[in-house]
């Protein structure tokens, strides 16, 4: 699938990633390689929905003990991407969900334990351990590194129900989303801010990054992963 148009994404972090991708002292996000990703390893984005990258980074705040991110989020905060992705495995269409079925019965043949889908903890109602769809997903990139023949997807999309339902019975859900998992830096154009943030003074930057030190440093006892 090639898209014609860029398209607008956000990531939520900590205030100090915010604040080194727009400046440029950092140019890439980091990609996570979870073996639960629920689109496979690359640099996790929502796509279009700033309030909802916000509420993540929020959750991960509030809840340091469990799994949400490799590291903590001390301060949080949101950062927007301009996205050029040529080549997606799009989950969202026929072409994505045929190339996934397809995929699946040729993983098992090589495996002897088959990775599962299934809840992270008893109130998990989502299932958010997403091991089998992950290993698919890369399980396909790999075939596709393979096979000179077939160009390598540059990002995966995928939209998820989530959170409980906004009416009974009702097909929408309250963090329902559209999510990316980019695996080509290249594919950044460029990031900014969200509208109304600014950019930490000097000062305020140092006591962010003392902040999130500290964070790191309790985030050294066991923590609670998924699963």
């Amino acid at each position: 699938m090639t898209l014609s148009s860029s398209v607008i994404a956000y990531h939520g972090c900590d205030i100090t990633t915010r604040d080194d991708l727009v400046s440029g002292r950092v140019k890439h996000l980091r990609h996570s390689t979870n073996k639960y990703d629920w689109l496979g390893a690359g640099a996790y984005f929502f796509e279009g929905d700033e309030e909802r990258a916000r509420n993540f980074a929020k959750a991960s705040h509030e809840n340091p003990g469990k799994f949400y991110t490799a590291k903590p989020i001390a301060t949080p905060a949101v950062v927007g991407a301009i996205l050029r992705v040529h080549n997606w495995l799009d989950m969202t269409t026929q072409a994505g969900i045929r190339e996934f079925a397809l995929a699946y019965p040729a993983m098992l043949k090589g495996l002897k334990t088959v990775p599962e889908n299934r809840a992270a903890s008893k109130d998990d109602k989502d299932i958010i351990y997403r091991a089998l769809d992950s290993a698919v997903i890369n399980f396909i990139h790999s075939t596709r590194k393979d096979d000179s023949s077939l160009p390598d997807f540059e990002g995966v999309r995928g939209a998820f129900y989530q959170g409980d339902e906004v009416a009974p019975m009702s097909g929408f859900h309250a963090n329902t989303h559209v999510q990316i998992a980019l695996r080509e830096d290249k594919c950044v154009l460029g990031w900014f801010l969200p509208a109304g943030d600014k950019l930490l003074a000097e000062a305020e930057l140092a006591e962010a990054r003392a902040r999130l030190d500290a964070a790191i440093l309790a985030s050294k006892k066991p923590r609670v992963k998924p699963g």
